[in-house]
């Protein structure tokens, strides 16, 4: 059975909890809360209806976006660093929040609210401001009467919201743990069943091999005109044998498990093999898990560890071993060589 060590991630934004969480945060605090969502720069703002217009005019210009993405992903970065959230003041004087999510040391998202101001602001805070807003080519005037429209909360309220979004963000993670271990109950009952199914083929495919070779003793007993029977007979239970491992060498084969099949005793039917085919049953299994080999590293792309696994090899550095004894040269080269080339 393969084993998985990635967790399962599942995006935040398809969590159902979200919309309940947002109603609840806002109409407790009356800030507006968005969710970054990893490998993008996408916020999403709940209530939509309440979004910053000055923070909207700002961004209406594409430097003025970049220099707003520039302060949260500062920001966000440094509260990965500590593991705790950050508060800070944006390049455009608003005061922020931002709490990121870690499941398992991987990013599933972060939590932001804030785009307010602490205290009152005076003409005189924002001809300040707007000093540094001034490369943007906005009009004074409108960022003038945005920037009075912005809310005003007092620190105490905002230390309510960080409270509370830390435990949001700490029931967001026990429901992405529960999700998580649901998947990782499936898959395991997925990996036992599909285990199961190949034992399964496997005893069925024994079981057939050892109704073909009694069905090649009872032709054989049942005249036979050649002039040495016995010689013909072990050799139709080595082709047998053969056919089988042709077959089956993708699994774990044994052996006792073969000579069991086909009637024999272990030691008997390697001496068997042995002579009928030149080689022991050993590297006779092993060439043929080679050969596959060679054939996936030659038409495929698929990594050499996984290939090592899909033709039976349990070692990563046996298959190495048993397969630059046979081709001289390790898989890594073969496949450099004789691999099909990328354009």
């Amino acid at each position: 059975m393969k084993n998985s060590t990635t967790p399962i991630i599942y995006p935040l934004q398809d969590l159902t909890v979200l919309n309940e969480i947002r109603r609840v945060f806002f109409e407790t605090t009356g800030l507006v809360l968005s969710f970054h969502y990893p490998g993008d720069n996408q916020y999403d703002f709940y209530p939509k209806n309440e979004k910053n217009r000055y923070c909207e005019a700002i961004q209406s210009t594409p430097e003025g976006l970049q220099r707003c993405l520039e302060s949260d992903n500062n920001a966000l970065c440094e509260a990965k660093k500590s593991g705790h959230y950050c508060l800070y003041t944006c390049h455009a004087g608003l005061m922020n929040v931002v709490i990121p999510l870690l499941y398992k040391g991987r990013e599933i998202g972060a939590i932001f609210t804030g785009q307010i101001f602490t205290k009152e602001q005076t003409e005189e805070d924002f001809h300040g401001i707007y000093e540094k807003l001034k490369p943007l080519g906005l009009q004074e005037h409108i960022i003038f009467s945005e920037f009075k429209k912005v809310k005003v909360f007092s620190k105490d309220t905002l230390l309510l919201a960080i409270r509370l979004i830390n435990f949001m963000a700490n029931y967001i993670i026990s429901v992405e743990d529960e999700m998580f271990l649901r998947s990782e109950v499936h898959r395991k009952e997925q990996e036992i069943l599909l285990y199961e199914n190949e034992q399964m083929r496997l005893k069925n495919d024994l079981q057939r091999l050892s109704i073909l070779v009694l069905r090649d003793k009872m032709d054989f007993k049942s005249g036979n005109d050649a002039a040495n029977p016995q010689t013909q007979q072990k050799q139709a239970i080595i082709a047998r044998a053969q056919d089988f491992i042709k077959k089956n060498f993708k699994e774990v084969l044994t052996l006792s498990d073969v000579a069991n099949a086909v009637y024999l005793s272990p030691n008997y039917f390697s001496t068997l093999f042995k002579e009928v085919t030149g080689t022991n049953f050993s590297n006779y299994l092993n060439s043929i898990r080679v050969q596959e080999g060679k054939k996936l590293l030659r038409e495929t792309d698929v990594p050499i560890k996984q290939i090592v696994k899909m033709v039976g090899f349990e070692d990563y550095n046996y298959f190495n071993r048993v397969f630059k004894k046979s081709v001289k040269i390790p898989p890594a080269s073969y496949r450099e060589m004789f691999g099909r080339k990328i354009l």
